[in-house]
């Protein structure tokens, strides 16, 4: 479920947002707070672990691919 938001200054000059959860209409809305429901499935939400597992795959895969591209130039003899 998201809500609207609004920005409020505060005397030293930092802004708060103030909920308005009366507000029916997204688009009118000047910020759109999400609820942690919606943010718990988000790609956003990963852990140091799980994105150390993603980036690590993402690298063996290029490593992969480097190794199959170097293998085929060796065998047609190119020197790219």
């Amino acid at each position: 479920m998201a809500a609207c938001a609004q920005a409020v200054q505060q005397p030293d000059g930092t802004l708060v947002l103030r909920l308005e959860p009366t507000a029916t209409d997204l688009s009118t809305c000047q910020y759109v707070v999400q609820s942690g429901a919606e943010l718990a499935n988000s790609l956003f939400s990963m852990t140091a672990a799980d994105g150390a597992l993603v980036s690590t795959g993402i690298i063996s895969v290029w490593v992969a691919a480097f190794g199959i591209r170097s293998i085929i130039n060796v065998v047609r003899g190119s020197s790219e």
